[in-house]
Parts: C-alpha cells; structure tokens; sequence
C-alpha cells in the first residue's frame, strides 16, 4: 500500500472526527489562530528574542566561568549541566504532543507572513 494512501485516510478520518465532535473543530480552530498570532509576532520580534537569547546564555556561561576559578573546572561543572540535558529532553518529549498540530501549523504560517508583511 502507498504511503499516500494511508496519509489519505487519516486526513478523511481527522475530517469524519471533526463533523461528528464540533468541540474539537473549535478547539483546532482556536490552537491554529494562536499559533498564528504567535508566529506573526515572533517573527516580528525575532531579532530581539534572538539578541535577549544569546545575552542570557553568553551571562550564564561567564558566570560559570567566573565561579568556577579555572577552565578545567568550568568544563567540568558544564559536563554536570550536561547530563541534566537528557532528562530536559525527555520532558519536552513528553510534553511535545500537546504542541504538535494546529498550533505549530499557525504558528508557521505567522512566521511566514510575519516575515513577508512590513
């Protein structure tokens, strides 16, 4: 069986759910228009997120450096945050599927006329 043909029937049966479930049309609805309006006004202030960003993590990283009194000691406080990242990881795992959908399709699609308007 093609892979299209199997990408068909879920969308037929995502449809079939919504017809019968008006709650759940409403709430895709709503997560695609914020996901929207979050792209759009990301993109707008991209720049400055972007720039916030790399202060706090350029702040972090001196101050670990600064704490620890040499670099083999900064290297070895930073491997400790390192294992630390597995389990971050698998939170925002966990998590993901609540984003995953309506909202990161608006929130696409307002990155990309955000990007386009002036």
């Amino acid at each position: 069986m093609p892979a299209n043909a199997t990408d068909i029937g879920s969308v037929l049966g995502l449809v079939e759910l919504i017809q019968t479930n008006p709650q759940l049309a409403v709430a895709i609805i709503l997560q695609l228009l914020l996901g929207f309006a979050a792209g759009y006004y990301m993109a707008k202030v991209a720049k400055y997120v972007l720039a916030l960003v790399g202060v706090f993590v350029l702040g972090s990283l001196i101050g670990v450096w600064g704490a620890s009194g040499s670099v083999q000691d900064a290297v070895a406080r930073l491997q400790n945050l390192a294992e630390f990242k597995d389990t971050a990881i698998s939170i925002m795992k966990l998590f993901s599927f609540l984003m995953v959908g309506p909202t990161a399709v608006g929130f696409i699609v307002g990155i990309i006329v955000g990007l386009t308007r002036k």
